[in-house]
């Protein structure tokens, strides 16, 4: 059952006209364990919660904090761990034309149950977090739509291991703060969009589309971009990237890169400890316009495809070797070199540290 509040009364209202219309949302069903998926979840579900469930949409202009706790004191009491009942949740649906806006913070919960939050509209806060999730509950929150905090803090998703879902069209206004546990975030649309980083995410996952990161990642542990997405990275990623076959990365700094899919040189890219190209993979390289690619420790090229593109074939390519690459350790070569060469033909030569191309005219 699912209950729509154009706007939010306080509790002690609630009470004095009767709490049965909010009871009746409360939904027990007990569920078997999900399988673990091979792949981060395209969407979160209200499933997650499996036993009892307060569900509630938000589709009118609110013009005071929204306060969780008011709906958590209405789900069944909490169960001895292991009983059907033990996992209890707040499933909240902000609509397109909703807007939460609150002087203190626009949306917050204690921690008195794990919350489902997926945002269409706006949720702003004069003066705190746009959303301020504590506890130690494991929350999910999708957002395709405005978070912002009026303390420089869009959201914080307190302790618990938290899911942040990420949609095209998704803004914040302040920082994103993962909080304590282990949290990932999943840039998921296949429109694709930007996304301006986020403190204490363990995990980053490319689910689908072609996403533009312009603020760093740092607590990453082991991220991925999945095959036919593309991560375009201004900013930094901590840990390791792993690319799946047909997906594609480029840019900025990660730590550990591991390529099965295409890397791309463009913007500047800097691996900081290892790179590793797969059998099968591919490095493009545009000479004139791509930057060296930096690794800080080792190189594994062993059964990568180089593949170059040129804008135009000039006497300005016949004039010295370009650096693809520098590395402390240079592992393995290119099995293969690709092209759209026509009058030239590409040259490489590996030293110790470094892989350079030279062009010759063909005869």
């Amino acid at each position: 059952m699912l209950l729509t509040l154009p706007y939010f009364a306080p509790f002690n209202a609630l009470l004095t006209y009767g709490a049965q219309p909010i009871i009746q949302a409360v939904k027990s069903a007990a569920a078997a364990p999900e399988p673990v998926p091979d792949r981060p979840p395209l969407a979160p579900k209200a499933s997650t919660f499996k036993t009892s469930l307060i569900s509630v949409t938000c589709n009118q202009s609110m013009n005071r904090t929204m306060d969780l706790d008011t709906f958590a004191s209405l789900l069944p009491a909490e169960t001895k761990p292991g009983a059907s009942a033990s996992l209890r949740g707040i499933e909240l649906i902000n609509s397109a034309t909703g807007s939460i806006t609150g002087n203190n913070d626009g949306l917050r919960g204690s921690g008195l149950a794990s919350v489902w939050l997926e945002n269409h509209g706006v949720i702003r806060c004069n003066n705190g977090h746009g959303v301020k999730l504590n506890g130690d509950k494991a929350d999910e929150v999708v957002n395709h739509g405005l978070i912002a905090g009026g303390n420089g803090i869009a959201m914080d998703m307190g302790g618990g291991d938290d899911t942040l879902i990420i949609k095209h069209g998704s803004r914040f206004h302040g920082a994103i703060d993962g909080g304590s546990g282990t949290n990932q975030v999943i840039l998921e649309d296949d429109k694709g969009g930007t996304f301006d980083g986020a403190k204490q995410m363990q995990h980053l996952w490319v689910a689908t589309g072609t996403w533009t990161l312009t603020g760093a990642v740092e607590a990453n542990q082991q991220g991925k971009v999945y095959s036919g997405a593309t991560l375009i990275n201004h900013s930094t990623i901590g840990g390791s990237m792993t690319v799946e076959p047909e997906a594609t990365y480029s840019g900025g700094t990660v730590a550990n890169l591991d390529v099965a899919g295409t890397l791309r040189m463009s913007p500047a890219t800097r691996i900081n400890n290892d790179l590793r190209m797969q059998v099968g993979s591919t490095l493009a390289f545009t000479p004139g316009t791509d930057k060296t690619l930096s690794v800080g420790n080792s190189a594994n090229l062993s059964g990568a495809t180089l593949n170059i593109q040129v804008k135009k074939e000039s006497d300005a390519l016949l004039s010295k070797p370009v650096r693809i690459i520098e590395a402390k350790q240079i592992e393995g070569q290119f099995s293969e070199i690709t092209s759209n060469l026509k009058t030239l033909t590409p040259v490489l030569n590996y030293t110790q540290d470094g892989v350079f191309v030279s062009f010759k005219r063909n005869a």
